[in-house]
């Protein structure tokens, strides 16, 4: 076992929550062995410790490096579960959509590997899937951010991981191979939701 493993593994396994003061020097030690490991060798304690962890409390060079490393981990997850679930997604209660807003930038959605996708595409993801923009959030990757134009207008953008399954359907759509019973690189009739 590597020292970095070591010291991940030697966090407390009870602590849930990280304070939400100035982060002690053995935690920033800590946090930059995290961002370093790779992703598919730290330990689950540690990973619920520093994804509890307030990225504000770190030292202003680890933040954004943190909320990169934080939003991979929360898609990791996302994806992980999802393709569990399979294409045929009951959707039985309305999910609480819980991300948080100084995480979703552009470049830190697409240094994760999201990719931007058109309204038009979404609303045929809707169409498509019989899913709603609220189940894409909570079954899905998609995520949506919202900025001013220069005309004072509020834009929403969407964004989907390039490994959601959704994304098969959105290269379908664009390259306009719209017949539901034909299979696009394997994909079927794709992903569904079902309300109960």
């Amino acid at each position: 076992m590597s020292w970095t493993l070591a010291l991940l593994l030697a966090l407390p396994v009870s602590a849930k929550t990280a304070e939400k003061v100035k982060a002690s020097s053995e935690t920033v030690k800590l946090a930059e062995l995290f961002l370093k490991a790779p992703l598919d060798s730290l330990p689950p304690e540690s990973i619920d410790f520093f994804m509890a962890l307030d990225a504000s409390a770190l030292p202003v060079k680890l933040q954004r490096p943190f909320k990169v490393r934080r939003l991979e981990i929360k898609t990791a997850r996302k994806l992980s579960e999802g393709g569990k679930k399979g294409n045929f997604r009951i959707i039985q209660t309305e999910c609480e959509v819980t991300e948080d807003a100084d995480e979703m930038d552009i470049r830190v959605l697409q240094s994760v590997g999201f990719m931007e996708i058109t309204e038009e595409e979404k609303e045929h993801l809707e169409q498509r899937t019989k899913c709603t923009e609220r189940d894409m959030l909570c079954e899905f990757s998609l995520k949506i951010l919202k900025h001013k134009t220069a005309d004072k207008t509020i834009r929403r953008r969407y964004f989907l991981h390039g490994r959601d399954p959704l994304m098969v359907l959105v290269g379908a759509f664009r390259n306009k191979i719209k017949d539901s019973n034909t299979p696009f690189f394997g994909s079927g009739a794709g992903p569904t939701c079902h309300h109960s």
